[in-house]
């Protein structure tokens, strides 16, 4: 007997199949599935983003379990970059990508950071999220990314993710017909390159990101 669905009734978009996980995450992306029985229409789904709630997490324990890398109340030296993190993450986790990004930068979670931070790197969220970024800290750059980590217990993943796990070699971001043909080519080149210098096929899962100002 399927189940009901009555009150607020909460998914995981990770514990779904794929193709539903995909059909749910078109949704979220602000599309619209109309609903059929027996062929017939008798509705249409459609995804009301809730900005902050479920989506920003702050650290384990809350503000109650205040973070020691946090900067509020303490002055940072010179050139030091905070970098906030809106993805659930361990303290650990945070204290070892700070570690990997070097002592130029200071790694916060989301509820600690202050709104001069410089850097925001958030997983695949809505569109109205990463605005919501944008204000909150106006002077910082926002990045997206993926995280797979199984030896942290990481697994912050999204469409891009899955489609580089098919198999594809790279991904190109949208661009105009003209700079899709210069990064295809420009990833053929970087890919020869490769392998004359190390002598090792494709690297599965390339991303290239052309700069910003070349839409």
């Amino acid at each position: 007997m399927p189940p009901r669905v009555s009150g607020q009734t909460r998914i995981d978009l990770a514990h779904l199949p794929p193709e539903l996980r995909d059909l749910v995450e078109a949704l979220v992306d602000g599309g619209e599935v109309t609903v059929d029985r027996d062929g017939m229409p008798v509705g249409t789904l459609s995804f009301r983003p809730a900005v902050l709630t479920g989506t920003v997490h702050p650290a384990p324990g809350g503000r109650d379990e205040p973070d020691p890398a946090a900067p509020l109340g303490r002055p940072l030296p010179g050139g030091v970059k905070v970098v906030v993190t809106t993805m659930r993450l361990s303290r650990e986790a945070r204290q070892r990508l700070g570690d990997a990004m070097g002592p130029d930068f200071l790694v916060v979670d989301f509820a600690d950071a202050p709104d001069s931070a410089d850097i925001v790197l958030s997983h695949p969220v809505s569109p109205q999220l990463l605005g919501r970024f944008h204000l909150l800290f106006p002077d910082a750059q926002v990045i997206v990314t993926e995280i797979h980590d199984p030896e942290l217990g990481i697994d912050v993943t999204g469409p891009v993710g899955r489609i580089l796990d098919a198999g594809v070699q790279a991904y190109l971001p949208a661009r105009p017909v003209a700079k899709v043909a210069e990064n295809v080519r420009a990833y053929l080149a970087a890919d020869e390159q490769r392998r004359l210098t190390r002598g090792s096929g494709p690297v599965a899962g390339a991303f290239l990101m052309p700069p910003p100002d070349d839409r």
